[in-house]
């Protein structure tokens, strides 16, 4: 153990194969109560654990816990009302293949020894509300936090109440620490442990699991086709002021696990009987440069996708043109997320997303224009900042409108005519962000932070399209924001 109480994971593992078969692991997702569909992606942070301990000989199994639709009412018809378990259901997916999807029945808990949640920031009440009630059932039951929230809120997560608080924070990396916590190389003790693990290179790594009993229940499609989601690498390549990815280097997955992992898909497409199948890449690295594309787009096509989404960057596009599309579009792409943030240049230049280089709005116009005369549809994220007036608001919501006008150059594998879609939120600034930082200093005049905010409720898309709220002072009152986000939001096509 290091001086700061922090446990170095050793990287050589002589696993204890009594223990091993002895020991039952839990991996459970959280709720997200704050997204209005709680089936739309596959988080992904648990399945590559699991996949890596089965690679050890260590079964586990998976519960994706999520909010029935008539408790859902309930809350939002009375936003006092607090979180429950009681409304939640249990989707549990056993390592033999069966699975139960049921009202959440706590006695299931009390099947495992260590129970490992991956949580983000706003899943992080209901995550404190489900390890109260294992430490309230069985304290010999080992706990386990990591994910976004612990990364970011790590010095929170230690200092937790102690009927609530974890025997394991796991700020960085899981693979090592979750399997040292599965052989006994660590225990657990009176005091939560922080097990940092960090590989340098992504290498030797198996894909996610993908049990299709969670496949099924995913309602997301990519030009009207069904998808599914994967990325290809962790971290981001630049600093976007609002985002804590801003500060992580790239770290890219081996080739030969994506093509696995895209092979899988396909699988599970074919096994649901989809007519169409689509893939969507969700990382910040999807479309980077025209050589990416190319291997990209080989593997779309060796795994017969109906077609694809990836995310890229206006300048990329301005930049490279059909060099970086074509291979897109060829190969069934048909939508490109960006975020285009703003249409107002004093924002922009705030949100510092070319690491320290210009950048200019007109990039955005630009980019939507190339994108759509090639026959690809663009997915428009847009935020408002606090710091913003009535002109910022203009130009960001020119943009807007820009986009939702222009007309794309092609059809969706169902014949409609392709639309570009718009998503307008309200930055929220989660600890670990330059913004939180600039914000806490007081360095951005007109705006301050509500210290007693709940990060849980921080979010920048939620139930209803709208997005939390953290500050105590803003340029402009929170209910002008509001009418310009549902104004930028009512401007989206019926399907995309």
């Amino acid at each position: 153990m290091d001086t700061d109480g922090k446990l170095t994971i050793s990287p050589i593992v002589t696993p204890n194969f009594s223990f091993m078969n002895s020991k039952r692991i839990l991996f459970l997702k959280p709720p997200d109560r704050f997204l209005e569909n709680e089936f739309v992606y596959q988080q992904l942070g648990p399945h590559y654990l699991q996949s890596y301990l089965d690679t050890h000989g260590i079964s586990s199994d998976l519960a994706v816990f999520y909010e029935t639709e008539i408790a859902r009412a309930e809350r939002c018809g009375s936003p006092e009302r607090p979180l429950l378990l009681e409304d939640l259901k249990v989707l549990l997916m056993r390592d033999d293949g069966t699975s139960t999807d049921c009202p959440f029945d706590e006695k299931t808990l009390l099947d495992y020894q260590v129970i490992a949640m991956s949580v983000m920031t706003p899943q992080a009440p209901d995550a404190y509300l489900i390890n109260k009630k294992i430490k309230q059932l069985d304290p010999k039951i080992t706990t386990v936090i990591g994910g976004s929230h612990p990364r970011y809120y790590q010095e929170q997560v230690l200092n937790l109440p102690s009927d609530i608080s974890f025997d394991f924070v796991v700020p960085q990396d899981g693979w090592q620490p979750m399997l040292d916590i599965a052989v006994g190389n660590v225990r657990k003790s009176d005091n939560p442990q922080v097990l940092t693990h960090n590989m340098t290179r992504l290498i030797a790594l198996p894909p996610p699991t993908r049990p299709i009993q969670l496949m099924e229940r995913y309602q997301f499609d990519i030009g009207g086709a069904p998808a599914f989601h994967t990325i290809t690498a962790l971290g981001c390549p630049f600093t976007c002021n609002f985002c804590e990815s801003g500060v992580e280097s790239v770290r890219t997955f081996p080739q030969e696990m994506v093509d696995q992992d895209l092979a899988t898909m396909a699988k599970a497409h074919a096994t649901l009987e989809n007519s169409a199948s689509a893939v969507m890449f969700f990382d910040d690295v999807g479309l980077m440069s025209p050589k990416q594309v190319g291997r990209l787009s080989a593997l779309v096509a060796k795994h017969k996708f109906t077609t694809w989404r990836a995310f890229t960057h206006a300048y990329l596009v301005t930049k490279h043109k059909d060099n970086l599309l074509a291979p897109f579009r060829d190969t069934g792409g048909k939508r490109i997320g960006i975020g285009i943030e703003t249409g107002s240049q004093r924002s922009l230049d705030l949100i510092n997303k070319r690491n320290g280089k210009p950048q200019s709005v007109q990039d955005h116009f630009d980019a939507i224009t190339i994108a759509n005369d090639l026959g690809i549809a663009v997915d428009a994220f847009t935020m408002i900042y606090p710091w913003e007036d009535e002109n910022d608001l203009a130009d960001t919501t020119k943009l807007v409108e820009f986009v939702a006008r222009s007309k794309v150059n092609g059809i969706d594998t169902q014949g409609r005519p392709l639309k570009n879609h718009v998503d307008s939120t309200i930055m929220s600034p989660y600890q670990g962000t330059k913004f939180y930082e600039l914000m806490t200093l007081g360095a951005i005049p007109g705006v301050k932070l509500d210290p007693t905010m709940d990060p849980g409720l921080m979010y920048f898309k939620g139930d209803g399209g709208g997005s939390g709220w953290s500050y105590l002072e803003t340029r402009l009152p929170r209910e002008r924001y509001v009418h310009e986000q549902q104004y930028r939001n009512s401007l989206r096509p019926k399907y995309r």
